[in-house]
């Protein structure tokens, strides 16, 4: 396995763990009195009034869609016969994926703008 498989299943890995911590209360702060986890660890890094995690699961995301891309067209459909760390690699950005347009992205945006 290739050392950019590695590094995108590591980004993965954390993305994974930020989408099911951003459901927990005590690290999101939303529903809690006072600032959860994330908003004392990443706070006071924003970008353009985002804050740092958010930033970080968008442009992850864009680095899995321009994967999931290039395996398209490089490959063409006969990737998904392919065995091996590459067709994880993957399956693992199609989850990805999946995960943030249909949980992540409705969540954050209604719980920041609703």
């Amino acid at each position: 396995m290739s050392t950019s498989e590695w590094i995108l299943r590591g980004v993965l890995a954390v993305n994974f763990a930020l989408l099911v911590l951003s459901f927990v209360p005590a690290f999101s702060g939303i529903g809690q009195p006072e600032p959860g986890v994330a908003d004392r660890l990443w706070g006071n890094y924003r970008f353009d009034g985002w804050r740092a995690d958010v930033v970080w699961m968008c442009v992850s995301t864009v680095i899995c869609l321009l994967r999931v891309y290039l395996v398209i067209v490089v490959r063409g459909p006969t990737w998904t016969r392919e065995r091996g760390s590459r067709r994880i690699t993957s399956i693992l950005c199609w989850v990805w994926l999946a995960c943030f347009f249909f949980l992540y992205l409705p969540y954050t945006l209604m719980h920041m703008f609703g």
